[in-house]
């Protein structure tokens, strides 16, 4: 009779366990999902500010978010940031667009705009 309860307890525990990993990393992929929203229209307003973005298909929902290291490759407005990491967001150009839509970079503590890289 122990056995058998052994080996329920050990079943029980181990169904709760996968479970319980699974659903929070599931909770964990939503918050960043949507954090990631907030930057991209962040994003969004800053190029909207500056006219630059005519060249860009679909608004801020066509925002892409990386993490990059902030270099000399970027126009930096805050030079404190060279070798910080920092999120990119680059939007999906129109279709026969010349020069494309400037990447922009934002902290991802303050949700601030620190740089740009003109559009190619």
């Amino acid at each position: 009779m122990k056995l058998k309860f052994l080996y329920l307890a050990i079943t029980a525990f181990l169904i709760m366990l996968v479970v319980g990993c699974s659903t929070n990393q599931h909770v964990g992929d939503l918050a960043n999902t949507d954090s990631y929203e907030k930057v991209g229209k962040i994003a969004w307003e800053f190029i909207a500010e500056k006219g630059w973005n005519d060249t860009a298909k679909d608004g801020w929902q066509s925002a892409i978010v990386k993490k990059e290291i902030a270099d000399n490759r970027y126009e930096l407005l805050d030079k404190t940031y060279e070798g910080k990491e920092i999120l990119s967001v680059s939007f999906e150009d129109k279709e026969n667009v010349l020069v494309g839509t400037p990447i922009i970079l934002v902290d991802p503590g303050t949700n601030e705009v620190v740089g740009y890289m003109a559009g190619e």
